[in-house]
């Protein structure tokens, strides 16, 4: 009875291992296999938004992905992106029935994305370095829906501008400018609306479309939407 003992002990201390054995090797290959979708993913979302990306996969396994090569839906976040010619804006953009291609590349059904432009990337995008009337503030006002930018040292000029959706995008039109509490010249004024209109017409990425436009009293708020389109390639090494 005690070898019969025995046996059954060392019988279940071995199906037990093996048990173990398994399991670990499953979890290895599902973390090696997230990490690899993340990765990938990653490498697609810093062409078209910037380094720095961080993807979150959402659904069953992420071995069972890999192997079907599709993905319910990804979420990518940057808190540092670019934006068309707009910099250092935050962006969480939810990508729906993600597919894998052969292609080193991808196809997705629709995405989403909330876009925060902070006043400092503002003044970036209107800005002109060099230039004799520097943006050197900007004041975001929720209730006009317009953007005050302070133009040169001292107050000693200001334009208001006015967000708007225009075919898929989001442009910036003066509607005024003074300088020392007068109207701006009108060199001036056409100056400011070229830079203006040029900093704003670049397409955005992976085909997105400006669908909704909110001021807040800290950032200018942006819904972009697309359909079905591609992910960028990842470059051949």
């Amino acid at each position: 009875m005690i070898r019969a003992a025995f046996r059954r002990h060392r019988a279940v201390s071995i199906t037990a291992l093996a048990l173990t054995v398994v399991l670990l090797a499953a979890t290895a290959a599902e973390l090696a296999a997230r990490t690899w979708l993340q990765d990938r993913l990653a490498t697609a979302a810093g062409r078209a938004l910037g380094r720095n990306s961080t993807v979150d996969i959402d659904g069953g396994p992420a071995l069972f992905a890999l192997l079907d090569r599709h993905l319910d839906a990804v979420t990518i976040s940057n808190d540092h992106a670019t934006l068309g010619r707009i910099p250092d804006v935050s962006v969480r953009a939810r990508l729906q029935d993600v597919r894998l291609t052969g292609e080193r590349a991808g196809t997705v059904a629709a995405i989403h994305a909330a876009v925060e432009v902070p006043a400092t990337s503002l003044q970036d995008l209107t800005g002109t370095k060099g230039s004799r009337l520097p943006v050197t503030e900007v004041h975001l006002d929720e209730k006009a829906d317009t953007i005050t930018l302070g133009l040169g040292r001292a107050g000693l000029g200001q334009a208001t501008v006015q967000p708007r959706l225009q075919d898929g995008h989001v442009t910036l039109h003066l509607e005024n400018a003074e300088i020392l509490g007068r109207p701006a010249p009108p060199r001036l004024v056409d100056r400011i609306q070229n830079t203006l209109t040029t900093r704003t017409a670049a397409d955005y990425p992976l085909g997105l479309k400006a669908t909704s436009l909110d001021v807040t009293p800290t950032a200018l708020s942006i819904g972009l939407d697309a359909g079905r389109t591609r992910l960028p390639a990842r470059t051949k090494t």
